[in-house]
Order: C-alpha cells, then structure tokens, then sequence
C-alpha cells in the first residue's frame, strides 16, 4: 500500500471530493447529472467579478473547481445563487411543471458538493424558500378497494409482492434498484405466523432508512421465495435481489423501470391509466406514487405517532433528517407501525384475522393481569396471616418474659 501524491492531490479536487461522499451508484449518477445541470447554469460574469477569471473548460471538475473558489471567497453571493435557482425551480412547481416533492432532489447533489468541501452555507434560510410538501400536486392515493381490484386480476405472485410491498411499505419506486434479501427482517408470533418485518430502504446510500411491511405482504413474500427455489433450484442468498427478472435465466434485478411496467400493466387493466384529457398533463393516481399517498393516508387513519411516520417515509425536515439517532437493530418504530397494519391489510379475511389476533393477544394480556391481581392479593392476603401469626407469637413470647420476670421476683398477679 503507498499514499502517492498523484492520489493525495486528486483527493483534493473539488469534484472528487463530491464523488467520494457517494457511496451508492445510481445515486452517484442522479447527483452528478443534476449537479452538472446546475452549475452550468451560473454565468461566467460571475466568476469573471468576483474571480478575475472564467473556467476554460465547461467540464464538471472545471466548473465544479469554480464553484467552490467562489463559494469560500464569497458564501453570501453562493448563498443567492442557488436562492434564484431554487426560486426558478419552484416557477415549475408552481405551474405544475414539476412536483414539489421533485424538487429537492435537485438541491441535494448542490448540498453535497459543498459539504463534501467543508463550505458552511446558511441552509435554513434556502429551505424556506421550498414549497411545502404536497403543494401543487392535485394526484391521489390509490384506494383500498383499487389495490384489491389489482390483486384479484393479477396472476402472478411477482406482482402481488410489488403491490402489497409497495402499498404496506410506502417507498419510492426507486427502492426497487437496492433491495436484497438481506434488506428484510422477519417479526414471527409465537405459532410462527407473521407479525410483519422491517424493510430497509436505499442500503448503502446516504438516504438509507427502515420502513415496515405488513404480514400479508410476508406471506406473498414467503410464496414468492418458494416460486424462486423452483425456477432456480436453490432457495435466494442474503445478497440475491429481492425480486428477480423472469426475463433472463439468470439471477437478475427486476429494477424500476421492469417494476413500472409491471404496474402499467395490472394498473390499465382495472381501467386507471386510460389515455388523458385534452390539457391535462397527469393521471389522478401517479403509478407508483399512488402507493405511497396510501401508505401515508393510512398512517394518518392509525393515529400513527407524526414523527415515526415521517421516519418510515424516509422524509426530512428541511433536508435535513430531523429524528434522534437511535439503533436501528431495535426497531424500536415497530409498535407504532403496528397500529396501521389492519389498516394497510388488503384483504378482508386477512385483516379479520390480524383483528383476532390483536383480540386475543389484548384477553391474554389481561388475562396477565388479572392473574398478577389475583396473585397479589394471594401474597396479600398471606402476608396478613403471616403478619397476624408474626403478632400472636410476639405476643406470647412478652407474656413469658413478664410473667418470668414477675415470678422471678416474686411477684404475684392479684
């Protein structure tokens, strides 16, 4: 192993830097073409005023070298440049162009460049000039009976794992290019069904969180495995895709884009993705957005606690993750989840059955308690005895020493 300078000097370019803070590779592309987009949209007057010099070449090192000068020689002018262009990014949402929600993806691979070169920005200030959350977007959830209606036509247990994952688990349509099977941690009750299981979403990126899925979702899982070992022979490795393309012999990932037309299918053939209406630019239910809205209406329906919700959406306040740190491995969020899960049960009969379930384990607990009680008031009650045999004894044992200690002198009771 040697540290050479060649390496310890490309460390220090910007960009490489950049680079090096990406630890996922279809993250790593989004960033680099979005940030590239970005900075070849501040003018050479820029840098010519404040830097006396233009960049040469309009590469992504080159500009991203420029940027970086300008952001420690003048943070405030660095600051406005990417107000404006958050400002020109939120015209588009404000014309529905764009979907709030689409917007900060754009400002993360910025955020990135800088933090990555140890350049403070006062961020807070850009967040407020974010639209909120859901503003513009005039889309819906799927309803329940909906994601019924595809899971009665559908066929194929590859799309029963899709959609009930997808509507138990709330994620985006790009989790589909991280999942392994590693990413799933099974709950099981004590006669073995499921409880459920934590999923983890982007692993390994920066962006990486858990979410949960429902039992129903576990059992599709489980029928899908078993459809695995009889095509391939074996039953899935740990780090095996979690679903795998039936297009190639081989083990390989279904991505998103197999996902999406999968769902294109299944979605048209219950009769939601029919051509548009003259001027409008959007469906009433986003393909695979649709799922998340449900997962999120649903969490709302459960009384489900806002910040665990949010937790379990991978969102953030601000850009900025906004939870405590806690260990992960816990999955202390479960309990919470759990609430929602008769709610994001599609089935009826499976809902029932979660619903007697929950039934018999609140008897059980009481029946605990009431044991507990029952148990108390035993150990009460003999401790009462206990005590009222503990006085009778003292009692007597103070009646015989008095009554030696009388005739020990003499003394006699009249």
């Amino acid at each position: 192993m040697e540290l050479s300078i060649d390496k310890i000097n490309l460390r220090n370019e910007p960009y490489q830097q950049f680079l090096d803070g990406i630890r996922n590779s279809e993250t790593a592309r989004k960033y680099k073409n979005s940030l590239y987009a970005f900075l070849k949209l501040v003018p050479n007057q820029v840098y010519s005023d404040s830097l006396g010099t233009i960049p040469q070449e309009r590469t992504p090192e080159k500009l991203s070298e420029f940027f970086i000068k300008l952001a420690k020689k003048d943070p405030d002018l660095t600051t406005n440049i990417i107000a404006a262009f958050i400002k020109e990014k939120r015209k588009l949402v404000d014309r529905k162009e764009m979907s709030p929600q689409t917007l900060p993806n754009h400002i993360k691979p910025i955020k990135a460049l800088l933090d990555s070169n140890s350049i403070p920005i006062h961020w807070k200030t850009l967040y407020k000039l974010m639209p909120r959350r859901g503003l513009g977007s005039e889309d819906r959830a799927y309803s329940k009976d909906e994601i019924r209606k595809m899971l009665k036509i559908t066929t194929d247990i590859t799309d029963v794992v899709i959609i009930l994952m997808s509507s138990s688990a709330g994620f985006r349509l790009e989790s589909w290019d991280y999942f392994t099977w590693e990413d799933v941690v099974f709950f099981k009750n004590d006669d073995g069904s499921f409880k459920g299981a934590a999923l983890r979403i982007y692993h390994g990126d920066p962006e990486e969180y858990w979410t949960f899925i429902t039992p129903e979702a576990c059992d599709a899982l489980m029928i899908y495995r078993e459809k695995w070992k009889s095509e391939i022979g074996v039953y899935p490795r740990p780090k095996d895709p979690l679903i795998r393309s039936s297009n190639s012999p081989m083990i390989r990932r279904l991505k998103k884009n197999g996902v999406k037309k999968r769902l294109t299918v299944v979605v048209k053939a219950i009769g939601l993705r029919n051509q548009l209406e003259p001027g409008k630019k959007r469906h009433d239910v986003q393909l695979s957005h649709g799922f998340r809205k449900y997962f999120n209406t649903m969490m709302r329906r459960a009384k489900v606690n806002f910040l665990d919700k949010e937790d379990m959406m991978g969102h953030k306040v601000g850009l900025e993750r906004h939870y405590e740190r806690y260990n992960e491995e816990d999955f202390e969020r479960f309990p919470e989840y759990q609430k929602a899960i008769p709610f994001l049960t599609i089935s009826d009969e499976e809902r029932q059955r979660i619903e007697l379930e929950k039934e018999r384990l609140e008897k059980s607990e009481l029946q605990k308690k009431v044991d507990e009680i029952e148990k108390l008031k035993e150990l009460r009650k003999q401790d009462k005895n206990e005590l009222e045999t503990f006085k009778e004894e003292m009692m007597d044992k103070i009646s015989q020493r008095i009554l030696k200690a009388m005739s020990d002198k003499n003394i006699k009771i009249q």
